[in-house]
Formats: C-alpha cells, sequence, structure tokens
C-alpha cells in the first residue's frame, strides 16, 4: 500500500476546510441527493461526499456506506486531491497503490473507485465526489461528465455555505457597530444639542449676536447627525427585520395635526406655511404605530418644505378612500422627472436636479417611509409634474 503525500499546499487546504465549518456537522438533503444521483447515474452500490482532514477522511454523505469516517491513510480520496481530473481505479487488485488497503481486503471491498476532486475558492481540494464497487469496471463517457457535473455542484454547496458563513460574519460586524453608533456617536450627540439648546434658552441676552448665531448653526446641525444617526439605526432594524411596531387604535385625524404642529418649526425655517385639508368632521380610526406614522409624517412634510417654493403653502389633506384613510402632502416645488420615478423610494437617491439650498437630506426618508408604510401594510405612492409639484400619499387601512 502506497499512502499519498499531503499536497503541496497542505496547510492552506486545511485552512480552508477548516472555513466551512463542516467537519462532524449533521448529514444534509443536499448532499445525499446528490450521491444518491451519482450511485444510480454510475450503477454502484457507494457514493460519497468524502473530505479529507488532517488525519481522517471524514463523509459529509455516505450513501451505501455505514461509516461515517476513515483513517486518512487508506483513503483513495487521499490521492484524488493530488490532481484536477477524475481520479479511476479500475482493479484496486492490480494497483500497487491499493492491492493490500485494508478498505480493499475487508469491508467495504473497494475494487473500483472514480472520483473528482472538489475545489473551493478555486484553487483548494478539500476532497471528492466518489463512487466505489466491490468488483472490477469501468465507467462509460457519459457516467464521467455525469459524476463530474454532480461533483460541480456538491462545489456549489460547498461555496454557498462559505458566503453564508461570510454573510453571518459581516451581519454580525454591522451589528456591533450599530451597537457602536447608538452609544458612541447618539448619545454625545443627544448631550451636545440639548446643551446647545439650553444654552439659547437660558443665557441668550448674555450671548452676542455673532456668537448666538454660531450656536443656533452648531445646534441645527447637531439636530441634523442626530437624524442621520436615527435613520440609519432604523434601516438597520429593518434589514435585520427587528422593526417591531407598537399598534394601538388612534383617529389619525390627531395624529395628521399633532405631527403638523411638530413641523412648524421646520416649516418655519424653509420660510413656508402649512395647510390641513379634513371635509368630513368624523373621526378617523386606523390601528397604528403612532410614533411610527408621525415619523413618516415627519419625513414627507419635511420633503415638502425643502423643496416647495418660499413663501408658498404645503397641503396636508386627510381622506377616506374605500377601506382605507388616505394621507396627502402636496408641494408645489420642482416636481419629479419621469426617469427618476422608479429609483425615488431607493435608498441614498436624491432626485432633486436643483441644489437644495434650504435644508439637506440624506435620501433615507422616502426609502424608511415605504418601509413603515408596507409594515402596516399600507400602500405608499405618489403623484408629480414637472415645474407644478408633488403629492405624496399614503393609505392605512380604516
Amino acid at each position: 500500500m502506497i499512502i499519498a503525500p499531503p499536497t503541496d499546499d497542505e496547510e492552506e487546504r486545511l485552512n480552508a476546510l477548516n472555513r466551512l465549518e463542516i467537519l462532524n456537522t449533521l448529514e444534509e438533503q443536499a448532499y445525499d441527493d446528490l450521491t444518491l444521483l451519482a450511485a444510480q447515474i454510475c450503477d454502484t452500490p457507494i457514493a460519497l461526499v468524502s473530505l479529507i482532514d488532517k488525519d481522517r477522511q471524514w463523509f459529509k454523505s455516505h450513501h451505501g456506506l455505514d461509516a461515517r469516517e476513515t483513517p486518512r491513510d487508506v483513503a483513495f480520496c487521499a490521492h484524488a486531491i493530488h490532481g484536477d481530473e477524475l481520479f479511476l481505479v479500475n482493479d484496486s487488485d492490480n494497483d500497487e497503490r491499493f492491492h493490500d488497503n485494508p478498505l480493499v481486503t475487508d469491508a467495504p471491498h473497494v475494487k473500483f473507485y472514480a472520483g473528482f476532486p472538489l475545489y473551493i475558492e478555486g484553487k483548494y481540494p478539500v476532497g471528492t465526489l466518489c463512487v466505489i464497487d466491490n468488483h472490477a469496471r469501468d465507467l462509460t463517457e457519459l457516467q464521467k461528465k455525469a459524476l463530474q457535473a454532480l461533483s460541480r455542484q456538491v462545489v456549489s454547496q460547498l461555496e454557498l455555505r462559505l458566503k453564508v458563513k461570510q454573510l453571518m460574519v459581516l451581519d454580525d460586524t454591522k451589528d456591533k457597530f450599530i451597537s457602536m453608533v447608538s452609544h458612541e456617536l447618539r448619545t454625545p450627540l443627544t448631550s451636545i444639542v440639548g446643551s446647545l439648546s439650553l444654552v439659547t434658552n437660558t443665557m441668550a441676552d448674555k450671548i452676542g449676536k455673532d456668537a448666538l448665531s454660531m450656536i443656533d448653526v452648531a445646534y441645527r446641525n447637531g439636530e441634523r447627525l442626530i437624524n442621520i444617526v436615527n435613520d440609519i439605526l432604523d434601516i438597520a432594524k429593518i434589514d435585520a427585520g427587528k422593526l417591531d411596531l407598537n399598534l394601538s387604535k388612534h383617529n389619525l385625524n390627531e395624529v395628521v395635526k399633532e405631527s403638523i404642529d411638530l413641523n412648524l418649526p421646520y416649516l418655519n425655517k424653509c420660510e413656508c406655511a402649512v395647510s390641513f385639508e379634513y371635509k368630513n368632521t368624523d373621526p378617523v380610526f386606523v390601528t397604528i404605530d403612532k410614533d411610527r406614522i408621525i415619523q413618516v409624517m415627519n419625513n414627507l412634510i419635511s420633503n415638502a418644505a425643502k423643496f416647495t417654493k418660499r413663501n408658498d403653502t404645503i397641503v396636508v389633506r386627510l381622506d377616506t378612500d374605500g377601506d382605507f384613510a388616505k394621507v396627502s402632502i402636496i408641494d408645489h416645488g420642482a416636481g419629479i422627472k419621469d426617469s427618476n420615478r422608479l429609483k425615488i423610494f431607493e435608498r441614498f437617491v436624491q432626485t432633486s436636479d436643483h441644489v437644495n439650498k434650504k435644508l439637506p437630506g440624506t435620501g433615507l426618508g422616502l426609502n424608511l417611509c415605504k418601509s413603515i408604510i408596507e409594515k402596516h401594510n399600507g400602500i405608499i405612492g405618489f403623484e408629480s409634474t414637472v415645474n407644478v409639484g408633488s403629492e405624496f400619499y399614503f393609505k392605512l387601512r380604516l
């Protein structure tokens, strides 16, 4: 018997195998299906997905064989991973490498072996897909091609596993980053903005006009940074499926009025007014997360304020539309070109061709609005005419 030596890149190969985190895992249907097909196509009693560890070969799938592993020294697959083509042993009794191998002289009496090496990351042979029989024989060309095709599918499963592992690492890194942003950035920003507000409100008469103006600039930019951080945190929650809604019954009429009142300082900064239109006097009850709907209103009203004309009036309208309540925010800005319509709710997209000289945005607001409304099983959309204005609306079930 001749023992297969380690590969030339044995350390890197073993590292690649360990990156899969697959050794000693439970059986999986995807691999078992492939060995079943390999055995049927090649007409052999045994088919294996064999992974070559440092001192053993371990079977991720073992069709027709009870064993889950054998020593590496006796493994046919340890020879197969030295090439990149089909490793074929037609009759082990006549092969000096295997004629006295325990797997040949004893169960499972390997007389015939055919295996394709499994290369991951394009260069590391971590094992084989192989078929085994207890008598000497050969494969037809069609069987060889089919076995090779199945080996590519095994590699695809292994590569998919690697991708999932990488995404899990990235997701964990993102969670740690979000946690860091929340604690290390939002907390001091909130403290800074609060302190600036306190200075402005309690010491304005003791501070010169120029200094007060600079404090106001710092306050507004601090507020903007907090809004950006909050938006990023909300986006992360949405992506992770962790944006939970605190649902309860509310009169949407009152919620809309509260949103308008909250945005009056912002509207004043943008030098525009607002009017509320609701023709009916009856309450409009919806089941919502009030804070999240106010967040949507804030985004839509602030967008309208940024892009409408100065000294103009934004219209906020509440209607009922069949089984839905409809809230519309109408501005008289530049409108949205047809070429920008499909990407209006995408992240980090700002479609205005004009530099916004009022207050800048991040391009996250509309994407957040869409996610929140759809989380409520609602509908969000817009209508727009260039050089006339836009109407953004959302509908919530009554």
